[in-house]
């Protein structure tokens, strides 16, 4: 199951990240290669918070079967972070999240191209 994670860089809940993706883990059991992917821009916030969750429950998960890897997408710093998003997102994904915050434009401009993408999302609020 590939996934796509937009995270407002001010997103602070690390348990409600974690929670997400132990649900997800959940719902990889459906698949038979049991592999996530998450996949992300490494924007601070929750996405930093992502890499920090795959390092600390990687062996573990690994002594369960499952396979969870990350797939950070960023051209350069000099792309705007606009055509980071829309890149990533028009390679495509079986789910997306996003961990949003109050007046969070990324976010906004996220949800409606993972609309036009068709890739169904969820949307957690902080």
């Amino acid at each position: 199951m590939r996934v796509i994670v937009v995270g407002s860089k001010e997103w602070s809940n690390y348990s409600e990240v974690m929670r997400q993706i132990t649900l997800l883990l959940e719902d990889v059991k459906y698949y038979e290669d049991n592999n996530l992917t998450l996949v992300h821009t490494a924007n601070k916030g929750a996405e930093d918070m992502i890499t920090e969750y795959v390092g600390k429950v990687d062996k573990f998960l690994k002594q369960k079967g499952y396979h969870i890897k990350e797939e950070i997408y960023r051209n350069s710093m000099e792309t705007p972070k606009s055509t980071n998003d829309y890149n990533m997102i028009s390679l495509g994904a079986d789910y997306a999240i996003i961990f949003r915050t109050q007046d969070d434009k990324r976010a906004s401009y996220c949800e409606k191209m993972l609309q036009e993408f068709n890739i169904p999302y969820k949307v957690i609020k902080n």
